[in-house]
């Protein structure tokens, strides 16, 4: 029998963020209903962690974190040949897979990759030896995937690409509201975001463009917002449920950003998922995505969930859809 186990850094009150979520307040998280699916046994790094030591943080300083390596070093020597654990980012699962290194009767590790491609990653992973260790790479991105394969020698077999995930209960399809009376481009996020070139070519058009510029995971750079806005165009922050409605408003969603590998993957899937047309710049994460032509009858489009997918079928055969806004 087998048993699981999903690692991850951070420190999140899940109780709460259910609570929320069975308010309708915000999306829910993935992580308890993975928990749940699997029955598996949840580990946070800044909750379950004991003090870390100078070694844990001498080796934070090449790759991961000293409460990542000190849940490691702790997780290690319990689990077997019978326990499978899902690391869902590489703060904890390099540390894991460094302790598991040589250990012959080690556990299933499946890592799931963000950003590792970059020099520290590509040189923590070689010292640590952590391709030896890791049974499956997964990510949203196929950069990261064709990144362990070419630089570590992984087989393809070794690689899972798990398109970004998206809670279709709660960005759904639904009605403008009735104070609309311009068409809305709409833009959301904060990491990577280039609204600068989204000024300029909106600052024209006879249209309201809206940006809910927010992230949890990203600051501001200073070349992300224009010095002034065209009258057009407007900032706005507000709750989860003000999201859902602004997407709703819109007439196109616009994931305007700089070169990135990784940027605007969950604004994309959220526009999908109420059925918005999107325009978004072409990155290396998003080529994966419907954002690309070349995946409208790919993979990629099925995986989407079914509003996102009628969207594109329906702009294919040059109809509009259900809530009558013209395919691009």
């Amino acid at each position: 029998m087998r048993n699981f186990h999903i690692a991850m850094s951070g420190a999140n009150d899940f109780v709460e963020i259910e609570k929320r979520a069975a308010r309708m307040e915000r999306p829910r998280h993935s992580v308890p209903i993975l928990a749940r699916r699997l029955g598996a046994k949840l580990y946070q790094t800044n909750l379950d962690a004991s003090p870390y030591s100078s070694s844990d943080k001498l080796r934070s300083r090449l790759l991961g974190s000293p409460q990542g390596w000190s849940l490691a070093r702790a997780m290690a020597p319990q689990l077997g040949p019978n326990d499978v654990i899902f690391c869902l980012d590489t703060e904890v699962g390099v540390p894991i897979a460094a302790m598991l290194r040589g250990k012959p009767d080690r556990p299933k590790l499946v890592v799931y990759l963000h950003n590792l491609d970059r020099p520290r990653g590509w040189l923590g992973t070689k010292l640590f030896g952590i391709a030896d260790s890791v049974d499956l790479f997964t990510s949203c991105c196929s950069s990261q995937l064709e990144f362990v394969r070419d630089r570590f020698n992984v087989g393809e077999d070794r690689t899972l690409l798990l398109l970004q995930h998206v809670d279709n209960k709660f960005y759904t399809r639904g009605q403008p509201t009735a104070s609309k009376r311009r068409p809305l481009i709409a833009s959301v996020g904060l990491e990577r975001r280039d609204y600068v070139t989204l000024a300029a070519a909106v600052k024209d058009l006879d249209a309201d463009v809206r940006v809910d510029a927010w992230s949890p995971n990203a600051r501001k750079m200073a070349k992300t917002f224009p010095s002034v806005l065209p009258p057009n165009m407007e900032y706005c922050t507000g709750t989860p449920a003000e999201l859902v409605q602004l997407y709703r408003n819109a007439d196109v969603v616009v994931v305007s950003t700089f070169p990135n590998k990784y940027a605007g993957l969950t604004t994309l899937v959220e526009a999908l998922a109420c059925a918005r047309p999107v325009v978004a710049s072409r990155t290396v994460g998003l080529a994966d995505y419907p954002a690309s032509q070349r995946d409208y009858d790919g993979e990629a489009v099925r995986r989407q969930g079914h509003a996102g997918r009628n969207y594109l079928v329906a702009r294919k055969s040059g109809k509009r859809d259900g809530s009558g806004s013209a395919g691009l």
